[in-house]
């Protein structure tokens, strides 16, 4: 651009100007002296900018041109007598800001004089006020010339064989002006053509960026440092004189970082490459998590090996591993990369992998290590704690009694696993425990496994109360102390199921709920705990928040086979409770494979008595009775303890009722009431029983089968009290029994209004939308699946005389005037309808 017009300015705006010329007097014809005067004027003008604009190389030019005009100029010197120049005499001073602040006041004197010729270059930073108050003095006559950043047009017109590298040194330079000068003098377009990404040129140019770093203050080279590797600016605490806002000037001004206080990528790869091991592992160990994702990576560490470095990732991991085993994997894979011997990290990257739910990863890991004769200790609990999200409990006791722990806690998980098993055992070491009691202060993880161990103890001895109050405090201290270590199953659980079986479903509701908030086992157990969390709602007949909290489990990530299977009965289980045969049907058919995968153990028994009854209820009980008939074995293996082969029982008497096989109930009675001394539950399941049993034969005392269905209700079985309230209205011929025994049903199992997505309130019976009620549609539904008045009645819990007059006021609402006109009409009134929901009873049993 060498000849171009000369800009002049006629306001008061500071004039910016961009290199354009680089590397090679790149200003010198892009301003002329009409830039710093007006006609007839002397010439006056500030010329700011970072390190390497290009500040020195345009005073230069000023001084040719002044010399070629025979205008006279000067250089100020450090003998330079300011007060004795003439003022026609331009005065050219470079770096202002480095002067003496006498020197500074002598300058100013001389810019009082409007005629007096002064040209000054300085630089954005330090903002000095005696320097800040020259330069106001100098902007009276002609606006600051402010260097800016350079742009593509400028480098492109700097040279015509850069149009296809251009917008790259632009963007790895951040149009820096020293920066883009040293790409130009480096750059070679036959190392381009095989490097897009300007590596050459950037290796090339990294002595000079790292000369620069090396020369400026300890707190820029700081600064510089943590913003190129993602760092949160440590400044204030290096340099309390100094704010951020005040490094971040200077490193501007020295050229280090872009106008939004960032360092070009050139700059920060070269900061990146030459990070010291002693820095990595302080950033290793200290950046926030963000940073190590996505930062890390180019902070030296490819194609670096060294055991320092790969140990402190391999830390960090570790205590990643709860909170964000994603991160924990990712550091994993890089201790790898860097270490000499990757094998020995095998274990942390199981549990990485274990954490993030992907199981065969880890197992393929821990194989190999078990395979070693040493392997013990967190690789046992690992490998344990893989085989129970597999769903196969008795392996996950298989690992443990191969590799015996040598610690109180690994005992305890020990044994965790045989109980689950099914494989009776005594308390677990004592010794060990007063072992380490005599070495070592108590610890809240430490006393939870005691706890754990105590609960487990009474609860196999039919001590309830010490049980659930064991077990609830074991869990407490367990999420408090944030372990977050592999086990077959959580405290929370243990304590939970204990609760249930114990007809305590709220207490059981409160274990997991405070499990939740606390984290208990990381966030990789979280969809464990919701998952259970959906079960008891389901169980207190709280079908919307059950809902909730499946969806919850299954939003985060996969889940393993044991938890897909909780899912799945779990969906079953509000099917039977809240849809009718058909859609159960559907659901049970979606489902068996995924409960198929796994096999019972001691807390899954719940699960498990579920499936028995639904099963049982659509006709396909042969499915479930191998699972059954190793549930059986389980509790019978552990003596038959009420708090966990209650609920199994009660799943062989439900069964029974519904398959009309009075029979098979018999052993489960009996066992209830053996039971029923040592159990609360089981004492209500044992009344009801006996109470049902005495209805299907066809004697329904009312009082006696209310007081049996509500007692089921107090424990945690309100819809099989219902269901007992039910079958008693259909054996009875007593309209007020009826009455009464629907109406107890009613309360105890509430249907559920038909849902609109997003919509979980309940609605009102009065027609809305449509012409009928919520129960005329729900009638209506049930109608138009052909079931007669007594099916309708059973289905609902109504009366069949209930269930003719509903038809007849839809009938009269529709204006149908035969059958198939009903229907039809029906059909169109409901097409928009959801589904109701309902769950009618077998017909043999439902009368």
């Amino acid at each position: 651009m060498t000849g171009a017009s000369h800009l002049v300015r006629l306001d008061n705006a500071p004039l910016h100007i961009t290199p354009s010329s680089l590397p090679a007097d790149a200003l010198l014809g892009f301003v002329g002296l009409d830039a710093f005067r007006f006609p007839g004027e002397a010439a006056r003008a500030v010329i700011c900018g970072a390190a390497g604009a290009g500040k020195t190389t345009l005073l230069h030019r000023v001084a040719r041109l002044l010399a070629a005009e025979g205008t006279p100029s000067a250089a100020l010197r450090d003998g330079t007598d300011v007060r004795a120049l003439a003022p026609d005499l331009v005065l050219l001073v470079d770096d202002a800001h480095l002067l003496a602040e006498h020197r500074v006041a002598a300058l100013a004197e001389r810019a009082q004089d409007p005629d007096a010729g002064l040209v000054i270059t300085l630089r954005t930073w330090p903002a000095r006020a005696d320097v800040t108050a020259l330069s106001r003095l100098i902007e009276r006559s002609r606006p600051t010339t402010l260097i800016n950043e350079v742009s593509l047009t400028q480098i492109r017109d700097a040279d015509d064989g850069l149009d296809r590298c251009g917008e790259e040194i632009l963007r790895l330079t951040g149009g820096i002006a020293w920066l883009v000068q040293e790409c130009l003098g480096a750059h070679d377009e036959r190392d381009c053509r095989d490097d897009p990404a300007h590596k050459t040129l950037q290796h090339a140019i990294r002595p000079r960026i790292l000369y620069r770093l090396a020369s400026v203050s300890p707190e820029v080279r700081r600064l510089v440092d943590d913003l190129s590797l993602g760092l949160p600016s440590t400044t204030d605490a290096a340099a309390p004189a100094l704010g951020v806002g005040d490094v971040l000037a200077e490193g501007y001004a020295e050229g280090l970082l872009t106008e939004e206080g960032a360092p070009p990528p050139v700059i920060a790869a070269a900061v990146r490459s030459t990070t010291s091991v002693a820095r990595l592992v302080e950033i290793i160990g200290s950046a926030p998590g963000a940073v190590l994702r996505d930062e890390l990576p180019d902070a030296g560490l490819r194609g670096r090996r060294d055991e320092r470095v790969a140990g402190a990732l391999v830390a960090r991991a570790r205590a990643e591993a709860a909170r964000d085993p994603d991160l924990a994997d990712e550091l994993l894979d890089r201790a790898v990369s860097c270490s000499v011997d990757p094998a020995g990290w095998a274990v942390d990257r199981a549990a990485a992998a274990w954490a993030r739910g992907r199981i065969d990863d880890a197992g393929v890991l821990l194989d190999a290590w078990l395979a070693q004769p040493a392997a013990s200790g967190p690789a046992v609990d690992l490998a344990a704690a893989v085989w129970a999200e597999r769903g196969l409990m008795s392996l996950a006791a298989d690992t443990y009694r191969a590799r015996q722990p040598d610690e109180a806690g690994g005992a305890i998980r020990m044994r965790v696993a045989a109980l689950a098993a099914g494989r009776s055992t005594t308390a677990s070491a004592a010794d060990p425990a007063d072992a380490a009691r005599s070495r070592v202060a108590p610890s809240a993880l430490g006393v939870a496994n005691e706890l754990l161990d105590r609960g487990l103890t009474a609860a196999l001895g039919n001590d309830a109360d010490a049980a659930i109050t064991a077990l609830q405090r074991a869990s407490e201290l367990c999420t408090a102390s944030a372990d977050a270590a592999p086990s077959v199953e959580l405290p929370a659980v243990v304590a939970a199921t204990t609760a249930i079986g114990l007809g305590d479903p709220k207490r059981a509701q409160s274990i997991v709920d405070d499990a939740l908030r606390g984290g208990q086992g990381g966030a990789h157990r979280r969809a464990r705990l919701e998952l259970w969390s959906s079960w008891i709602a389901l169980q207190r007949e709280r079908p919307v928040e059950s809902r909730a909290a499946l969806a919850r489990a299954m939003s985060s990530r996969p889940l393993t086979p044991r938890d897909d299977a909780l899912a799945a009965t779990i969906s079953i289980g509000i099917a039977r409770r809240y849809d009718d045969a058909a859609g159960l049907a559907a659901e049970w058919e979606s489902c068996l494979p995924r409960v198929s995968r796994v096999e019972p153990d001691l807390f899954s028994l719940l699960g498990l008595s579920e499936l028995v009854i639904a099963a049982a209820r659509l006709g396909d009980a042969v499915s479930m009775q191998p699972a059954f008939e190793a549930g059986l074995a389980i509790v019978s293996g552990l003596g038959d303890p009420p708090i966990w082969s209650t609920p199994l029982h009660w799943a062989g008497i439900q069964r029974g009722i519904l398959l009309n096989q009075p029979d098979a109930l018999a052993p489960h009675a009996r066992a209830l009431v053996a039971a029923a001394p040592h159990n609360r539950l089981a004492t209500r399941m044992a009344h009801a029983g006996k109470v049902w049993t005495a209805v299907l034969a066809g004697t329904v005392d009312p009082d006696a089968v209310e007081g049996a269905a509500r007692g089921l209700a107090i424990v945690g079985l309100a819809w099989d009290g219902a269901r007992l309230a039910g079958h008693g209205a259909g054996r009875s011929e007593d309209r007020k029994v009826i009455a009464r025994l629907l109406a107890c049903a009613r309360e105890l199992h509430p249907r559920e209004a038909p849902r609109s997505i997003g919509d979980d309130a309940p609605r009102s019976d009065m027609p809305a939308d449509g012409p009928l009620s919520e129960r005329e549609r729900e009638v209506g539904q049930l109608v138009l699946q052909g079931k007669t008045y007594a099916e309708i009645g059973a289905a609902i819990f109504i009366s069949p005389r209930t269930a003719e007059h509903h038809i007849a006021h839809i009938r009269r609402r529709l204006n149908a005037t035969s059958r198939s006109d009903l229907l039809s009409k029906l059909r169109l009134a409901l097409q928009s309808e959801p589904p109701i929901l309902a769950d009618p009873e077998p017909r043999g049993l439902s009368g």
